[in-house]
């Protein structure tokens, strides 16, 4: 994983690192000068007419160090400062006043005074932004939002340093108004706003600059690729059905078969040596011609006799909400002995019933769309989405489990310690994914994995595996994602 911060230990990081005697020029200097090497790479045939714009604090520091290497490449910009000189500081200042020796124009820029930037946005052939960095922590207002809704407006494309201006770094929310990026390169390490919408739709591509000293370490992440294949060790050559683990897929009532079907499928592609899936009432009957490497199983009179001979659990996808499938939900991912992925109508009838109740249980990992998040919660999903970090974090703390919160960046969560994933597609915005998804965990459980890393290992596999599927941004079936799980943990190995 890589590193993943807010901005308050973004401050610690950089306040650290001066403190041991690396000095803050230094620091600004490198991420200048690796911003500007992105810049050059990236938008080669785009430097004509070079447009960047700094605010007064570092963020602008930044910027006015990318200026002066633009000169070093033949490259001579129109700079402007939004603010007054005498509110430049620190680093910054010696970084702005380094242009003024190079005889590189600054234009000051101030409330009713953006007329010097239209007459330059309109033949821009790119912009560089050093606004206001990861410090923003209120809305946009006045002339400096007027400022941004001109950058955003340019036809050129916008390259940002460390997020786009405007964008919370903590939960990646619009403070007012936002800049959209075609690039961010964002220094030492990656900002959780840029990793979970709409931060994220604004950032463009992101790239992590170093700043010439060794990066942050901490508990928070964003995965790669490869440590899916880091947590899935290969198989002994002795290895068979019996050691590659049995998952029971507690899924299904009538009319609702094929959310068991697709879990269970999900979690033979992920590994599973043996599934039994386990419906209510008629649909065992229905599912009994459909099943080929599958097997099925009445659901006993005491429930929780379905852990015996089993290593793992999936419980709720398409299992009903009646009263029936209520209780039985909630008996089971209170009592059930083995660990278990609790998913769909499982989550909503936990919802009714308590989910603290979870804190006593067996390992668990909760698989919540924002929606089921805020029945959790007892609040609505736009107020999950608004601080999906916060929404896990709760969830956690109410149940003292592993929390998957589904979407966009999906957030995995445990007590102290988080992980986004970055790879995924729109596609998968289709009925039955969550059910694979659910299935692959149950899978990872079986076979032995912690809940954390069985969550973090299928969550990422599942996302390549709807990219490695999808034909466009739309179409995708859910089985297809299943099918294409192998494959994702294939290609992870050789990223190792």
């Amino acid at each position: 994983m890589k590193p993943l911060l807010t901005r308050e230990a973004a401050r610690r990081f950089d306040r650290r690192i001066i403190d041991a005697g690396v000095p803050g020029l230094v620091l600004m200097e490198n991420a200048g000068r690796g911003a500007a090497d992105l810049f050059l790479r990236r938008f080669a045939g785009r430097l004509d007419h070079v447009v960047v714009v700094g605010g007064t604090g570092q963020n602008g520091g930044d910027a006015w160090v990318v200026a002066r290497r633009l000169l070093t490449h033949g490259v001579r910009p129109k700079v402007f400062l939004a603010g007054a000189r005498e509110k430049v500081s620190g680093d910054a200042k010696v970084n702005l006043e380094a242009l003024d020796a190079l005889d590189l124009d600054v234009t000051e820029l101030g409330e009713g005074d953006l007329a010097p930037l239209d007459g330059a946005l309109a033949h821009a052939t790119a912009i560089v932004e050093g606004l206001f960095g990861t410090g923003l922590d209120r809305p946009i207002e006045g002339w400096r939002r007027a400022l941004v809704e001109r950058l955003d407006g340019a036809a050129a494309p916008l390259f940002a340093l460390d997020l786009p201006s405007g964008i919370d770094a903590d939960t990646g929310a619009v403070l007012g108004v936002a800049l959209h990026a075609e690039l961010t390169a964002t220094f030492a390490a990656h900002k959780r706003g840029l990793w979970q919408t709409p931060g994220r739709g604004h950032a463009g591509e992101t790239v992590c600059v170093d700043i010439g000293v060794p990066g942050p370490t901490g508990r928070d992440g964003l995965l790669e690729l490869g440590d899916a294949a880091r947590l899935l060790s290969r198989r002994a050559l002795a290895a068979h059905k019996g050691t590659a683990g049995h998952v029971v897929v507690v899924a299904g009532s009538p009319g609702k078969s094929g959310a068991a079907l697709l879990s269970g499928h999900g979690a033979m592609r992920a590994g599973a040596g043996l599934v039994t899936l386990a419906p209510r009432g008629e649909a065992r009957e229905a599912l009994e011609l459909r099943v080929h490497e599958l097997m099925t199983m009445a659901i006993p009179d005491a429930p929780l006799e379905l852990a015996e001979g089993k290593d793992a659990a999936v419980i709720g996808p398409g299992l009903g909400l009646d009263d029936e499938g209520r209780a039985l939900a909630v008996a089971l991912a209170e009592g059930l002995a083995v660990p278990a992925v609790l998913d769909a109508d499982a989550l909503t009838a936990l919802a009714e019933a308590g989910p603290e109740r979870l804190h006593d249980a067996p390992p668990r990992v909760l698989t919540p769309h924002p929606g089921e998040a805020g029945r959790l919660l007892g609040v609505t999903s736009a107020e999950v989405q608004a601080d999906r970090f916060a929404a896990a974090k709760k969830l956690v703390e109410l149940t003292g489990q592993t929390v998957v919160l589904k979407g966009a960046g999906t957030v995995i969560a445990r007590p102290g310690e988080l992980a986004v994933c970055p790879l995924g597609t729109p596609a998968l915005g289709v009925a039955g994914t969550g059910d694979v998804l659910a299935g692959a965990i149950g899978a990872a459980l079986a076979g032995g994995l912690e809940p954390f890393d069985a969550a973090r290992a299928m969550v990422l596999l599942h996302a390549r595996a709807g990219e490695r599927a999808s034909r466009s941004d739309r179409g995708l079936l859910a089985r297809e994602v299943a099918d294409a799980l192998p494959d994702a943990l294939e290609e992870a190995r050789r990223r190792c």
